[in-house]
């Protein structure tokens, strides 16, 4: 695997990620399915894998 999708929110402070899939097709299935639960509906980013807090090469933003 060398890249994962993260369905997230920023409707709220408190549980932002709402899941993290391993194929873009199941990500934005699940994208659409839950965005209306939020006022700012879902959110969804390609992050790239492994990664480590020492690689200092990624810049996280969620």
């Amino acid at each position: 695997m060398k890249e994962v999708w993260i369905v997230y929110h920023d409707s709220g402070p408190d549980n932002n990620i709402l899941g993290v899939f391993d194929n873009p097709a199941d990500a934005y299935e699940y994208q659409e399915l839950v965005g209306p639960d939020y006022p700012k509906g879902a959110l969804l980013t390609p992050f790239q894998v492994p990664w480590r807090s020492s690689d200092r090469q990624t810049t996280i933003q969620i």
